[in-house]
């Protein structure tokens, strides 16, 4: 059985990692534009953040779909 998430965690999550994707991603272009290379490191956390933020996009589309689409919601605007 899952474990109870309050809604106010589970409505942040995909804002969270939206948040910190670009943060991670903007910092290590940042940074390798400023010490003007790409280091394993820097262009990981590039690619990283892109998918952080990707999948956090995704998760967030994927659950307003949901909702858009539910029984329970259609059932109640009538």
């Amino acid at each position: 059985m899952k474990k109870w998430t309050p809604r106010l965690i589970y409505g942040a999550k995909p804002w969270v990692m939206i948040v910190c994707g670009t943060a991670l991603g903007v910092g290590g272009f940042a940074l390798s534009v400023f010490h003007g290379d790409w280091s394993g490191l820097r262009g990981l956390s590039c690619a990283a953040g892109a998918a952080l933020a990707i999948g956090g996009g995704a998760i967030l589309q994927m659950r307003l779909t949901y909702r858009a689409q539910s029984k329970w919601r259609r059932e109640r605007t009538h």
